[in-house]
């Protein structure tokens, strides 16, 4: 009976340690949970879930590859890190896609204080160079964040300039100059069967605003409607793309990735959703002969002031754009909005 009490203690004794054990460890290391388990001897087992097994981002369960680092630790392959890179950039787009496709193409013009309140709890920076753009510009037109924002306001902002405008010459050097385009593509090897139908949508569109055939309502409900803005937005990008490959030897050497125009144009410039740089301002500008100034507000601490950069068609005003007023945009880093300057 001694025998049976005395192995009964040491059963007892036994599964004690064991669960004094298992709580010491759940307190010590919280992260473990369910993950690891310990042995009666008090040796920690790590479960197979928390070695080989790993969610991404999606939350889809995947099993990883036994492989391990020089010291025992565990290390993933590339192709698997690449893998989860691309998934993640994929997830990150989607989310703006989904982010951006929430507003309208173009929105009503309102107070730039409304771009203050935007940043009321954000940077300093940007709050200083707001208010002073404030100084001489007293509204913003947003638009769409969805890589085709600069062509769309560039083109908005052009179509009401000319709608408002009481000087008809504007008119006709506009449509002038959009006639121009069409050798102009044609030169660098275009086919008309593939922008002919983008043109004609343009020209229409520039000669009602041009002759007096929209108001604001009806300028609106064009950039609105995605059918028809699109294709403004895709001809402003055939245009640019042609006068870059037209001068390709001025602008070649200023390429990035050792890309040549032709293949740089069908990546970087003709394709919809992907933003505009510098050099498509510049291309664009000099096309239709509209100049541009555009408010670069970054948030670097380096400049109080905003600075502008203005982008002329020639490197002095001539008779036949003089005038047209520049239009005037916003660049924060990665989208342009439009500006209004007070009268």
């Amino acid at each position: 009976m001694g025998n049976d009490l005395l192995q009964g203690y040491h059963s007892s004794d036994k599964l004690a340690t064991v669960q004094t054990t298992r709580n010491m460890q759940s307190e010590s290391n919280p992260s473990m949970g369910d993950t690891a388990t310990t042995r009666e001897d008090g040796e920690q087992v790590r479960s197979a879930e928390s070695v080989d097994s790993q969610r991404t981002p999606d939350g889809i369960e995947t099993q990883l590859p036994e492989t391990s680092g020089s010291n025992g630790s565990q290390t993933l392959p590339k192709e698997y890190e690449e893998a989860t890179f691309e998934k993640n950039a994929e997830f990150m787009e989607n989310i703006r896609k989904e982010t951006a496709e929430k507003s309208p193409l173009v929105c009503l013009s309102e107070s730039i204080d409304m771009l203050y309140e935007e940043y009321r709890h954000g940077s300093e920076v940007y709050r200083q160079k707001i208010m002073k753009l404030k100084e001489k510009h007293g509204k913003i037109r947003r638009c769409r964040g969805d890589g085709n924002c600069f062509y769309r306001a560039f083109g908005f902002a052009w179509f009401e300039q000319l709608m408002n405008s009481k000087d008809q010459n504007l008119g006709q050097n506009a449509l002038t100059a959009l006639a121009s385009t069409k050798p102009l593509l044609d030169s660098v090897g275009y086919q008309s069967l593939v922008y002919e139908d983008f043109y004609e949508v343009f020209e229409q569109q520039l000669k009602s605003a041009a002759e007096g055939g929209l108001d604001d309502d009806r300028l609106l409900s064009i950039f609105q409607t995605d059918e028809i803005s699109n294709q403004l937005v895709l001809y402003l990008r055939f245009v640019t793309a042609g006068y870059l490959k037209k001068h390709r030897e001025s602008y070649e050497p200023f390429l990035e990735f050792d890309f040549g125009m032709d293949q740089f144009c069908n990546k970087y410039v003709e394709a919809m959703d992907v933003e505009a740089d510098h050099i498509h301002v510049i291309a664009l500008t000099k096309a239709l002969k509209v100049p541009v100034e555009i408010a670069y507000m970054s948030g670097s601490n380096a400049m109080e002031q905003v600075n502008f950069h203005e982008f002329y068609p020639e490197t002095e005003p001539t008779k036949e754009y003089d005038s047209l007023k520049p239009l005037v945009l916003l660049y924060r880093p990665g989208h342009y909005d439009i500006l209004y300057r007070d009268e």
